[in-house]
């Protein structure tokens, strides 16, 4: 099929227009031109696709005068078109890892389109992104729809479903083919998205930014298609986006990967001026597909390389535990202190929702042949005011269950906290150790998931860091232990509560 339609642009210019003039006068190269477009995605794309590009450096480099482009597919396009129909056509799930400018979105909504064109009966889609005008604002070309529509409206009349009215079956956040019943419908993110409905695929767009409802979202389409397509660029490890892509969230789901590498046109000095004009967190996020160097204005120094060690456990030395009481998920460290050096060795982590009892009794039980049984708790001021279930304060509910189980416990806990500005200074100052970069004072060890996550992911925002995540908690509990144990600044952080 490639020898039918050149990819060079003169040349396919000359092609449709060959294919449009013989259309026009039989009726049977009508039909065989038809036929082709419905067995072939490529053949259709390459022959009757337009894409619209609107940064003239772009465009005049592909050697255009205007935004309105054929659309003309690379062979690593080929590849991922490729993927994606039988993706669809066998009913199973993909997510599609990206760099910026790799037309995947294009891509993807092309080939729905032309599910929806040629398919017949049946060929219900749903696409979605992280906001309301993302998947469709009139004149607005980075939403989903106006690319729809773009790629529809250029379609030559022979080929637009039969009986279509642009005022009936193009509305808002929906698409009907009137000739077989099927469409294409837009939904913002939310935690309940794609219910109640049957779709042959769903997009999932810029999944990795869906705040809040990503793993909910993507639960509740399991019963609504049996091919949920996720396309995202990185943002870190904390979304559902990278636990689908790391097998986090379970094994099974194919990932393809669109990389800047790939593309004809970008090469390693294209690659060295975006390095030079983003940041460091842009390029791991945008270009490079680095989900652990993509997070921007992260709030901690915090590096894999320097703090993340093996740390052993040592049944002969004390244990100092500090604590974030939040309850989903309850985030307690625990740590060795050796020559002032913070070994977190192991964390408690129960991710539903718990009691401060259970934790304790959990660490007890794990613990229970330690044979220096003196324990160090540290944690969030709050925990002295009274338990998530009890009136018993958490501190207190942690005294007299490890007491049960023989352990000596010291609370060491102001009676309020220090600023959050104090706490992040703190343990910056920790991990950085200006005096020797490579002789770090917090090592981690590589089973603490939570404490390495949190630390690397947590965000700053004005001047503290930005809750929006919900993933601060276990970095808050490092938090409390380092600003009481090594303040940054010699000032008083508050009166220590001895219970």
């Amino acid at each position: 099929m490639k020898k039918l339609y050149p990819k060079e642009m003169h040349s396919n210019y000359d092609f449709r227009a060959g294919v449009l003039s013989n259309v026009s006068k039989d009726k049977e190269f009508e039909s065989a031109i038809y036929d082709m477009c419905k067995k072939d995605c490529l053949f259709w794309l390459n022959t009757f696709g337009w894409v619209y590009e609107p940064r003239k450096e772009q465009y005049t480099k592909l050697g255009y005068e205007g935004p309105h482009l054929l659309f003309l597919t690379w062979p690593y396009q080929d590849d991922f078109v490729k993927w994606l129909v039988k993706k669809i056509t066998l009913g199973q799930d993909g997510l599609l890892e990206k760099s910026r400018d790799m037309g995947a979105s294009w891509l993807v909504l092309a080939v729905y389109l032309w599910f929806w064109l040629f398919g017949g009966p049946g060929n219900d889609f749903i696409v979605g992104s992280r906001k309301e005008e993302f998947v469709d604002k009139s004149g607005v070309m980075d939403a989903l729809f106006p690319k729809i529509r773009y790629l529809l409206y250029r379609q030559p009349k022979f080929l637009m479903p039969i009986g279509f009215n642009k005022r009936k079956h193009d509305t808002f956040m929906r698409l009907i083919n009137p000739e077989t019943g099927s469409f294409i419908k837009g939904e913002a993110n939310n935690k309940n998205f794609g219910t109640g409905g049957r779709y042959k695929s769903s997009l999932m767009d810029e999944f990795a930014k869906w705040d809040f409802t990503d793993e909910q979202a993507w639960q509740s389409l399991s019963d609504a298609t049996p091919s949920r397509i996720a396309v995202s660029s990185a943002k870190g490890t904390t979304n559902h986006f990278y636990r689908i892509r790391s097998g986090e969230a379970g094994s099974g789901i194919e990932v393809y990967t669109l990389i800047w590498k790939l593309h004809p046109l970008k090469d390693q000095e294209w690659y060295e001026k975006e390095r030079k004009r983003r940041t460091t967190e842009d390029l791991a996020a945008e270009v490079d597909i680095d989900y652990t160097a993509s997070i921007r204005s992260p709030a901690y120094l915090f590096k894999r390389s320097l703090h993340v060690m093996e740390v052993p456990y040592n049944k002969h030395w004390p244990i100092e535990m500090t604590c974030d009481f939040n309850v989903n998920p309850m985030c307690w460290a625990l740590a060795h202190d050796r020559e002032g050096i913070s070994l977190y060795f192991d964390e408690l982590v129960i991710k539903h929702k718990t009691t401060t009892s259970k934790t304790i009794e959990k660490f007890c039980n794990t613990y229970k042949n330690h044979e220096e049984k003196k324990l160090y708790v540290y944690g969030d001021a709050s925990g002295g005011y009274g338990s998530t279930k009890s009136k018993e304060s958490d501190y207190d509910i942690i005294k007299d269950i490890a007491l049960q189980h023989k352990w000596e416990v010291i609370i060491m806990v102001p009676k309020r906290n220090p600023a959050i500005r104090e706490r992040l200074n703190a343990t910056n100052k920790r991990l950085q150790n200006p005096e020797d970069e490579w002789k770090p004072q917090i090592k981690i060890d590589p089973k603490c998931k939570m404490v390495i996550q949190s630390l690397e992911q947590t965000q700053s925002k004005d001047s503290g860091i930005d809750k929006s995540q919900n993933i601060e908690h276990m970095s808050d509990a490092v938090g409390y232990r380092e600003v009481y144990k090594y303040p940054y600044r010699k000032t008083n952080i508050g009166e220590i509560n001895l219970y």
